[in-house]
């Protein structure tokens, strides 16, 4: 476990003599029958009790306790309420601090640890119907701008409503919260990129100088992140809503058929590369390919593939510059320079 120097650093700081709040005693009682895991235990359970919180330190300790040692919540009487307290760790951490890396992590974690809970209760996840219950109610009450860091994670809530499908039992009835936080993600996700302008229009003025060679679609390239398209799934969510009850399974059956906002990344993801095959023919596969990676970099909510995409800006700028003629690479560094001004 990580030593924390905050602890100790605000204990100095503010001479307060810190006390573990009552209220973990839950995952005090899990956990500390452990003999190996006190010490840090309790250094974890003292810098959440203090009234100067490290945010970092708590979130990547609590990290630990919910991923590796989620077995010992399964059988014990106290299991349920350390893992809610779990949770509510995890959304005061997302709460408490502006540091955006900390907000994501917490988001990430604790979709995670819901996705753990999932797929490690085995017989036991009876006993965690309230806990996922109120994770998926709390999620969604969040404002927009909140709401994104969870429907930007890795850990996908579409996937976590499949996951849920596949393993509650058949007995299990009220699916009200998870339809209820999953129409919310696939809204948000819908909305969010109608609110960035269209790829393809974006591309078609990007290389509107240049020759347009017969027989080559771009609608085939971008058609299934378009406006257009992106206005279909909205309609299709539109129409799940109004026709299905708002606690049923079907309704989530019909839910997690849609594409959530990493399935729309990876298709974006997709695109430079299927740019390149469409120009190869005609020696522009590389421009088009670069003009579109420097897109990508330019939305924000992209940034789980931005490194990657760097990357491949250098390689494909350092073949260009090895193999195509002065005049060609002058015009192509005006234009990437004009679109990362823009």
């Amino acid at each position: 476990m990580i030593k924390s120097q905050a602890l100790e650093a605000n204990i100095a700081s503010y001479h307060v003599d810190v006390d573990i709040d009552p209220r973990y005693a839950p995952i005090s009682a899990v956990i500390s029958k452990y003999y190996g895991l006190v010490d840090g235990l309790t250094v974890f359970l003292k810098e959440l009790s203090h009234p100067y919180r490290n945010w970092r330190f708590i979130v990547d300790e609590a990290r630990g306790y919910t991923l590796d040692y989620f077995h010992l919540f399964k059988d014990h009487p106290q299991g349920p309420e350390a893992a809610l307290l779990f949770s509510e760790i995890f959304f005061d951490a997302f709460n408490a601090t502006s540091d955006e890396t900390v907000r994501f992590d917490a988001a990430d974690i604790l979709l995670l640890f819901l996705n753990k809970i999932l797929s490690d209760s085995g017989s036991r996840i009876h006993r965690f119907y309230g806990v996922l219950n109120h994770c998926f109610s709390r999620m969604v009450e969040y404002e927009k701008d909140d709401f994104l860091f969870f429907v930007n994670s890795y850990y996908q809530i579409s996937r976590l409503g499949a996951r849920m499908l596949a393993l509650v039992p058949e007995t299990f009835e009220d699916f009200d919260a998870i339809n209820s936080l999953c129409i919310r993600y696939f809204s948000e996700t819908f909305d969010y990129w109608l609110r960035e302008e269209d790829p393809l229009e974006w591309f078609m003025k990007a290389i509107e100088d240049e020759p347009r060679a017969e027989g080559v679609s771009f609608e085939t390239v971008f058609s299934e992140v378009t406006h257009q398209r992106i206005e279909t799934y909205r309609s299709t969510l539109a129409k799940i809503v109004a026709e299905q009850s708002g606690d049923s399974r079907e309704t989530l059956e019909k839910l997690v058929e849609l594409p959530g906002f990493n399935e729309i990344m990876d298709v974006y993801r997709s695109i430079p590369s299927r740019l390149y095959e469409t120009g190869k023919p005609i020696r522009r596969g590389n421009q088009w390919k670069i003009f579109f990676l420097f897109y990508i970099m330019n939305i924000s909510r992209l940034s789980l593939i931005h490194e990657d995409v760097l990357r491949e800006i250098n390689r494909t700028l350092s073949w260009l510059i090895a193999h195509e003629s002065h005049l060609n690479i002058t015009v192509l560094m005006e234009k990437t320079f004009a679109i990362l001004k823009t």
